[in-house]
């Protein structure tokens, strides 16, 4: 590589300094997404903080949005990944056997809704796994031309690839992928009588849909809701896709957020949490009727491959992952501190109720949403105080949290489930310092 001029090596880009990186970035990837973000270089992340260029600490609330589930280069998922690599065992191939492969998806089985999702697909990520569901439903449904369309729900998020933002149901995010998919149609989220009013055409594949929502704002369901959806699929012969690539892997206090009503879906998909932030890794699972539907034949199983599907190391995180959240009791961690969360927010919006319009979520997927900025007061202010708040936590007092895309009235704290007490009191303080300076700068 000699020939080649400033050819960086491993270490050189572990040493590159704050200038050089921005640079390059800037030249090479997505410039206008990294000047909108909040353009800070981090050059350690341990659990629950960061430490940027110049030495200063920052509380991680946003868990990359949910992905970091056992924080941020966590040691343990670091060295049982380590013992595959060193193990030097054959890592690809699409019609191998993968025995730390085929360990996850039976672990997977064992913790999927009332064991009885046992049949998994593979992904590099949320939306890759979405793609891949679509697949699925649409081969399961091939002998049934009456079924050609799919339902999702208005205001979901569940990946940005074609299909996915076809399934989404934000305007947004479709707007420029047109042809989109024409077989999908949205229902507004939470409405069971909406959904049934659709089904009874019996022309849909699948029903699509988030347990809570969270692009659309976390917005959690009426009680019941779930359970009147499996309902309804049930009755009108329509497959059940719960969208767990936020809400899952133990966020909400339960291993899966349908779990709050003991649901089980005929597929979910999952990503994020899975690795521990470590290794791009997604996939779904499902019933072995469903999958037996779409792939049980020698015409039918090529039908959907992928070069890294079922890859070991992937899997290894998956397994490692899965472990510390099962060893170190995180399901429960994440409704004891997400219960007190939420509590504490509460209080806050009662003092502040012309601020803070509501305060929701479960465990710790927690979202807050605020009123509109009067008019007069808008100006490097923003249109929601879910603005400066944001900003405030962030640039003030070095706490990371961002908007859901598709709700910028609301913001979201998504943090690691191993954060600390004092660290969510400490936000709590922070929280309320800068929704104090909105009520302030309005007067």
């Amino acid at each position: 590589m000699s020939e080649l001029k400033d050819f960086y090596t491993i270490d050189d880009a572990i040493a590159m300094d704050y200038e050089t990186t921005k640079e390059l970035q800037l030249k090479h990837l997505n410039r206008e997404r990294t000047l909108a973000g909040n353009s800070k270089y981090f050059v350690k992340a341990e659990d629950c903080w960061f430490t940027d260029h110049e030495g200063n600490k920052h509380l991680d609330m946003i868990g990359a949005v949910g992905v970091v589930t056992v924080g941020n280069n966590n040691e343990y998922v670091w060295k049982e990944i380590s013992k595959v690599f060193e193990s030097k065992q054959y890592m690809m191939g699409a019609i191998a056997y993968h025995n730390i492969a085929a360990a996850f998806a039976h672990n997977m089985a064992l913790l999927s809704p009332g064991g009885k999702l046992t049949k998994m697909g593979t992904a590099t990520g949320g939306a890759e796994a979405v793609e891949g569901t679509i697949k699925l439903i649409k081969l399961a449904c091939r002998n049934d031309p009456k079924r050609a369309k799919i339902l999702a729900c208005q205001g979901g998020f569940h990946g940005k690839t074609t299909g996915a933002v076809s399934v989404g149901g934000k305007e947004k995010w479709r707007m420029y992928q047109h042809p989109l998919m024409e077989c999908v149609d949205h229902v507004p989220y939470g409405d069971a009588e909406a959904l049934e009013k659709a089904l009874k055409d019996e022309c849909y594949m699948a029903f699509y849909l988030e347990p809570i929502q969270g692009e659309g704002g976390i917005i959690v369901p009426p009680e019941g809701y779930l359970k009147k959806v499996r309902e309804l699929c049930t009755k009108y012969g329509t497959y059940m896709v719960a969208d767990e690539i936020q809400c899952g892997c133990a966020r909400t206090g339960k291993m899966w957020a349908v779990d709050h009503e003991q649901v089980v879906p005929d597929c979910l998909t999952f990503a994020k949490g899975f690795s521990g932030g470590l290794i791009p890794f997604g996939g779904y699972i499902c019933t072995e009727e469903l999958y037996e539907a779409a792939y049980g034949s020698i015409e039918t199983c090529f039908h959907h491959t992928a070069t890294y599907q079922e890859n070991g190391i992937s899997a290894a995180a998956g397994l490692a992952s899965l472990q510390y959240i099962l060893d170190n009791h995180l399901i429960e961690a994440a409704a004891e501190k997400g219960a007190y969360f939420i509590s504490e927010l509460k209080k806050i919006q009662e003092k502040y109720p012309e601020i803070i319009k509501e305060v929701r979520g479960k465990g710790l997927m927690i979202g807050m949403e605020f009123y509109e900025v009067p008019d007069g007061y808008k100006e490097g202010f923003g249109e929601y105080f879910a603005d400066p708040v944001n900003d405030t936590l962030i640039d003030k007092y070095h706490i990371q949290v961002n908007h859901t895309i598709n709700n910028p009235a609301v913001f979201r704290f998504l943090p690691p489930l191993t954060i600390k007490k004092e660290d969510i009191d400490y936000t709590l303080t922070c929280f309320e310092k800068a929704v104090q300076m909105c009520r302030e700068h309005c007067r």
